[in-house]
């Protein structure tokens, strides 16, 4: 369990250089996106926010190799690599490109759901907006501000461009074997785009929709009543507030740090390969169904199988990589969260230095401009650590694996059909470049 924090340590110290270089660079490509966005924004809105994904394709891409940048320096992993487990593919260029290419379409729907859900994509959208307005002149005739930047509606054009991304990401992953190689970047954007103007959707048509209800007689009613019984009954009205505090505040400190090795989990099961679960369900309507399914024509049959790995493949590595962090003991993931916690406490402490140490300055003339820089600084000494961190506790993870197949191995059991208390298996394969 103490191996975490000690692996962390030796993963900064080998590769803080390269981890360095792949976070400045996601930095700049970042801002510089959206940069561009904005410029065309201040035309037309929909154009702006086709051209958005692609920042936090680059903030992705940018983890993505920071991320297969410590392989080397990941024991557990790469003795899975030499274990020879499962299928190997032949080694080879086009073998990098297109695992790569699987790695990054696999995390896009992840990353961007979470990026969403911590109000990144929001920080993006402001960004965006502010150098959008920027760009506007109030005096050129035509030009309506309001007519722009963020004034997408839910129409026949953005559900258009919905439809037309998703059918065309479909239709590049049937056909990929006949397409050239270029072909997987116009898949990487078609996939960014729908699941990016969806989240944006979702979270703006969300935020209306809890606004309207909280607007409601009956939810109004509804809270006045429960503060009243509250404040009669005190002592269990502070008992409520205090664990409706700790579940909010826990809620944050947890689920951001599993969800960040999530990630990792699907970036370095990729690596490997495709993690696979083993679920073999004794339920008499489930044989029933697929007795019903294995009866069908063979042409319709395989439609479906299309249509269900299209639906589920999306969602088969999150859930190997959930299980397989859940099932690495309650101990050493409470380390982890505890570790992350204290990084992410010591960057708010690092910008307390630096406002103490630069000293008292006029807001306007001063700290409206260096304030980003300051928050950039830390974020180049805080980012590499944590992703360290969290490569070391995945790192955790694969040992964890290991050890419960050798102790079944010891038992005389079976490692090629695990139970259900360890059906995660990972099948290793040579690893791609994360320059590829």
């Amino acid at each position: 369990m103490l191996s975490i924090p000690a692996r962390t340590l030796r993963l900064v110290a080998a590769h803080w250089p390269a981890l360095l270089a792949w976070y400045l660079a996601g930095w700049l490509a970042r801002y510089l996106i959206i940069e561009l966005a904005s410029y065309f924004g201040a035309t037309s809105a929909l154009i702006g926010l086709l051209i958005l994904p692609l920042a936090a394709l680059a903030r992705l891409g940018s983890f993505i190799a920071m991320f297969l940048v410590l392989r080397p320096s990941m024991p557990a992993f790469q003795e899975l690599r030499r274990s020879g487990r499962g299928t190997e593919e032949p080694a080879g260029p086009e073998t990098g490109r297109r695992r790569v290419t699987e790695i990054v379409l696999t995390s896009i729907l992840p990353f961007f759901t979470f990026y969403a859900a911590w109000q990144l994509l929001s920080a993006d959208v402001q960004q965006y907006a502010t150098g959008s307005l920027e760009n506007i002149n109030p005096f050129q005739s035509g030009v309506d501000s309001s007519a722009s930047v963020l004034n997408v509606r839910l129409d026949v054009w953005s559900i258009g461009v919905i439809v037309v991304a998703f059918a065309g990401r479909t239709l590049l992953k049937r056909y990929r074997p006949k397409l050239p190689a270029w072909s997987s970047v116009v898949a990487v954007y078609c996939e960014a785009v729908w699941i990016y103007i969806a989240l944006y959707f979702i979270n703006s048509y969300v935020a209306q929709f809890t606004g309207w209800i909280q607007g409601r007689s009956a939810v109004q009613w509804y809270e006045s009543v429960r503060a009243s019984a509250l404040e009669v009954v005190h002592p269990i009205g502070v008992a409520w507030g205090a664990i409706e505090w700790a579940i909010d505040r826990t809620g944050g400190l947890v689920l951001l740090p599993l969800a960040w090795l999530t990630l990792a989990g699907i970036v370095y099961g990729r690596a490997l390969a495709a993690p696979k679960i083993a679920y073999r369900p004794k339920n008499v309507y489930y044989t029933s169904a697929r007795k019903r399914i294995d009866g069908l024509p063979g042409q319709l049959r395989r439609r479906l199988a299309e249509l269900g790995d299209g639906l589920t493949g999306r969602f088969k590595p999150i859930v190997s990589a959930f299980l397989l962090i859940w099932r690495a003991g309650a101990a050493p993931m409470g380390l982890f969260v505890l570790g992350y916690t204290v990084i992410e406490a010591a960057s708010s402490w690092l910008l307390l230095a630096g406002v103490r140490v630069i000293g008292p300055h006029d807001l306007n003339t001063w700290w409206m401009n260096f304030d980003d820089m300051l928050v950039f600084v830390v974020g180049v000494i805080v980012e590499p650590l944590r992703l360290c961190l969290i490569a070391a506790a995945y790192d955790f993870c694969l040992r964890r694996l290991e050890e419960r197949r050798e102790a079944a191995e010891a038992e005389g059991g079976d490692p090629a059909a695990p139970s259900a208390a360890a059906a995660t298996t990972v099948s290793p394969s040579p690893s791609p470049s994360p320059t590829a």
